[in-house]
C-alpha cells in the first residue's frame, strides 16, 4: 500500500478546491469535503480507487486521472464540471445534503446565481425550516457579494446608449432592447461610515449605489463579456466612488478589487487591469486625485462672491444622489437620445435642486448649461414640479376661471383706466377674430388695471444722469410680464435699454404683433436665453416657473400679479400680501362653487 506525503493549499478559482502536491513533484485538485475526512489525515491511501476523485486541472479543460498517476484516461464534462462547483459550494454553506436534491432538479451555480425568492420555497418545500433558512441566508450573502442580490430585477436598469455601443456587440432589436423608463439600483444594505475604509470597501457595494454600476451589470448579463470601453468605465466607477467617498486608495485595496472583479465577471481577465505593478484602478484614482487639487488649488486664496438672497421659496431639504456627478458627466459627454436625457436628468434631480438652493442664476447656468438650450424650459418645468410637489394649477385651471376672472374686471369700480376697460369691453364682445393667445394675452394686462403697482423706484435720468423717484405705472407693469412689440428691433432694444439701468432684469414674456390681439411671435428672453412659444398661457407658465425655481424676486413693477399667480393658481405660500388678492381670489372661488 503506497503512502505519499502531502501538501494542500486552497484553490483561489474555487472555494473549497485544494491543489494537493504529493511528493513535491505534481499536484492535482480535490474538494475539501474529502480533505476534511477525517480517516484520511495528513497521508493519502491510494489503495482504494473508490476513496478520491482526482482531477488534473493544468490544462484548460479538467481531466480525471487514474488512482496510479499515469495517463489521464477521462475528460470531465461540462455538467460533471458543474457538479463540483456546485458540491463545493453547497459545502462550504455547511449544506452538503442539498447536492444530490439540486443535481436531481438541475439547478447549479448559474441558476443560484438568477434565482427569486418564491423558488426557494418550491425547491426546498420538503426540507425542515432550519434547513431553508441557512440556505437563503447563505444564497443572500453570496449573491450580494457578487453584486446580484435576492431583490434586483435586472429590467429596471436604466440602459445608456453609450455603454451599449460596442464594434462587436450583437445589435439588440426593438423588442429585446433594454429601455426600462426609470434609474434602478440594485439593493444594498448601507455601509456605516466607520467602515468606509480603503480595505472594507467592495465591488458589490460600487456597483450596488451606482446606476452605471447597474448598467454595467446589466451589459454583462447581456452579452458575457466587456469590451475596452466598458472596462474602462468601470475603472473609472470605482476610482471616482473612492474620491467621492474620501477613502484613499492603497495598493492592497486595488489588487483586492481586481480579484473581485475576477470574480464576478469571470470572462474578465487580470491583464485587463494589472498592466503595470501599481494596476489600472490605483492609478485611475491618482490621476483623479491629483487633477481635482490642481484645479482646486488655482482658487482657493480667491474670494467667493455670491448673491445674498432674504430668503430662498425652496423649503425643503433636498437629498443628493450619490451619483449625480457622474450623471452630470453623462449629459455632457455621452450622446444620449431625448428620452436617455430626460431619465438622465431626473436621475440628479435632488443634487441639482440641492445645488440651485445654495447658489445665484449665474453659478447655476455654469454647472447646469442645459437650462440655455432652445428645449430648456422643459428642463425648469421637470425640476419645478419635483421641487414644488407637482404644482401645475395655472394650465389646469386657467379656462375653467377666465369667465370669472372677466366678470370680476368688469364690475363698476374696480377698473378705472380707460385703456384697460377698452380691452374688457372687447374681450365681452365675444369677437370671433380674436385668437386664443389674443385672448388670454389681453386679459393678462387688463388684470394689471385692478392689481396696480403700487411701488415706487429710483431711476437715473438716461439724459442728465440724475436720481429721481417715480411710481410705477400701469404700462409699466404690463411690459415686465408681457412686452409688445411691432417687430424684432424693437424686442432688442428694449432688451438693450433694461441692460443699462441698475434695476435687475428678470424673465419676460415678448411678443410680436399689430395689437395685444394678434400676436404673432411669443417668446421668453431672460439672460441671454431665448425660449420660443406657440401658446401664450404656456409662456407665462414657464415664466413663473423660472423666476420661482431660480429662486429669483417678482419684478417690482408686477409683484401684485405675480404674488396672485402664485397664490391662488399655484396655492404656494407668499412672503407677500394684499387685500385686493385676497378680494379677488374669494370671488372667483365663490363663483366657482355655483
Amino acid at each position: 500500500m503506497d503512502k505519499l506525503e502531502t501538501i494542500a493549499e486552497e484553490s483561489e478559482g474555487v472555494p473549497g478546491l485544494y491543489n494537493v502536491c504529493f511528493d513535491g513533484n505534481f499536484s492535482v485538485p480535490i474538494t475539501s469535503s474529502v480533505l476534511d475526512t477525517q480517516e484520511i489525515g495528513s497521508n493519502f491511501n491510494l489503495s482504494n480507487p473508490q476513496d478520491v476523485i482526482i482531477a488534473d486541472i493544468s490544462y484548460s479543460t479538467p481531466t480525471l486521472l487514474n488512482t496510479s498517476f499515469e495517463n489521464a484516461t477521462h475528460t470531465l464534462t461540462s455538467k460533471e464540471s458543474e457538479e463540483i462547483n456546485l458540491r463545493s459550494l453547497l459545502t462550504k454553506w455547511n449544506l452538503a445534503s442539498l447536492t444530490d436534491h439540486f443535481i436531481s432538479q438541475n439547478v447549479f451555480v448559474g441558476i443560484l446565481k438568477i434565482m427569486k425568492r418564491h423558488h426557494i420555497e418550491r425547491l426546498l418545500r420538503n426540507f425542515d425550516m432550519g434547513t431553508q433558512i441557512l440556505f437563503e441566508h447563505n444564497l443572500e450573502q453570496w449573491r450580494e457579494s457578487l453584486g446580484l442580490p435576492l431583490g434586483y430585477s435586472s429590467s429596471e436598469v436604466y440602459s445608456s446608449r453609450n455603454l451599449y455601443s460596442s464594434p462587436s456587440s450583437p445589435s439588440v432589436s426593438s423588442s429585446g432592447r433594454l429601455t426600462p423608463t426609470r434609474y434602478s439600483t440594485p439593493y444594498a444594505r448601507p455601509t456605516s461610515p466607520e467602515n468606509n475604509t480603503s480595505s472594507s470597501i467592495q465591488l458589490a457595494t460600487i456597483l450596488n449605489q451606482s446606476s452605471r454600476g447597474s448598467i454595467l451589470i446589466e451589459y454583462y448579463n447581456k452579452f458575457s463579456k466587456f469590451q475596452d470601453d466598458q472596462r474602462s468605465l468601470l475603472v473609472t466607477l470605482i476610482a471616482q466612488y473612492f474620491q467621492e467617498k474620501g477613502v484613499k486608495m492603497t495598493l492592497a485595496a486595488s489588487h483586492k478589487i481586481e480579484r473581485e472583479i475576477i470574480e464576478r465577471f469571470p470572462a474578465e481577465k487580470l491583464e485587463y487591469y494589472r498592466t503595470s505593478n501599481r494596476g489600472k484602478i490605483y492609478n485611475k484614482f491618482c490621476n483623479i486625485t491629483s487633477s481635482f487639487k490642481t484645479a482646486v488649488s488655482k482658487h482657493v486664496s480667491e474670494k467667493k462672491h455670491k448673491e445674498e438672497k432674504k430668503s430662498s421659496r425652496h423649503e425643503t431639504e433636498f437629498e443628493p444622489e450619490q451619483d449625480a456627478e457622474t450623471c452630470l458627466q453623462a449629459l455632457k459627454f455621452d450622446n444620449l437620445t431625448s428620452e436617455q436625457f430626460d431619465a438622465t436628468w431626473k436621475a440628479c434631480c435632488q443634487f441639482r435642486l440641492d445645488f440651485i438652493k445654495a447658489n445665484n442664476t449665474a453659478t447655476i447656468m455654469k454647472k447646469w448649461p442645459f437650462y440655455r438650450n432652445p428645449s430648456g424650459y422643459r428642463l425648469i418645468d421637470m425640476d419645478f414640479k419635483t421641487a414644488f410637489e407637482n404644482r401645475d394649477g395655472l394650465l389646469r385651471e386657467w379656462d375653467q376661471v377666465f369667465g370669472k376672472i372677466l366678470s370680476f374686471l368688469t364690475i363698476d369700480s374696480h377698473i378705472k383706466d380707460k385703456h384697460i376697460r377698452q380691452l374688457l369691453e372687447k374681450l365681452k364682445s365675444d369677437d370671433d377674430s380674436i385668437t386664443e393667445n389674443g385672448r388670454n394675452a389681453a386679459l393678462f394686462w387688463a388684470l394689471h388695471g385692478y392689481l396696480v403697482p403700487t411701488n415706487k423706484v429710483v431711476k437715473r435720468d438716461m439724459m442728465t444722469g440724475k436720481k429721481c423717484t417715480t411710481k410705477f405705472t400701469i404700462k409699466d407693469a404690463q411690459e415686465s410680464v408681457l412686452f409688445l412689440a411691432k417687430n424684432q428691433q424693437e424686442i432688442e432694444e428694449r432688451i438693450s435699454y433694461l441692460s443699462k439701468t441698475s434695476i435687475a432684469v428678470q424673465p419676460a414674456i415678448y411678443c410680436i404683433g399689430k395689437d395685444i390681439f394678434n400676436i404673432e411671435a411669443i417668446s421668453i428672453i431672460f439672460d441671454g436665453i431665448r425660449f420660443n412659444f406657440t401658446n401664450i398661457l404656456r409662456a407665462l407658465d414657464i415664466c413663473f416657473k423660472t423666476i420661482y425655481l431660480f429662486d429669483l424676486q417678482f419684478p417690482a413693477e408686477s409683484q401684485l400679479f405675480y404674488t396672485f399667480i402664485e397664490i391662488f393658481f399655484f396655492k404656494l405660500k407668499s412672503a407677500n400680501t394684499n387685500a385686493k388678492i385676497h378680494i379677488l381670489s374669494e370671488y372667483i372661488t365663490e363663483q366657482c362653487k355655483q
